[in-house]
């Protein structure tokens, strides 16, 4: 079993896509209920209907498919690490995902205002 994170977000729809441009790989989806995506490494990400916010969630069996993404629980907020920051950049600008600067990180907010790290990393 692996640990799984709850992820609240308003519209599933735009959650799932937001997070499939994050690089992770949607494994299932209970139109209305749920979505699981997963990604190469960490916790499997559980999105369900609702105003934001986040919690560790029921574990789940690993499916077979797996994103590139590599995603970790830190402090509370979702971090996502890359191999490449400025290539990063790039990709999140050409899927229209607004981003800030914040030091070495980038700061976006899925579409529950929940926010996210993303961050190079070893």
């Amino acid at each position: 079993m692996s640990e799984t994170l709850l992820v609240y977000v308003p519209d599933l729809g735009q959650g799932v896509s937001f997070y499939q441009a994050l690089g992770l790989v949607l494994e299932a989806l209970l139109p209305e209920k749920e979505a699981l995506l997963a990604p190469a490494e960490g916790p499997l990400l559980l999105l369900r209907p609702g105003p934001g916010g986040l919690e560790r969630g029921p574990q789940r069996p690993r499916p077979e498919g797996q994103g590139f993404a590599r995603l970790r629980l830190e402090e509370g907020r979702l971090v996502f690490i890359v191999e490449n920051l400025p290539h990063e950049r790039l990709r999140l600008a050409k899927y229209g995902l607004p981003f800030r600067e914040a030091g070495g990180h980038l700061l976006l907010f899925d579409p529950g205002e929940n926010p996210i790290l993303v961050r190079e990393g070893p």
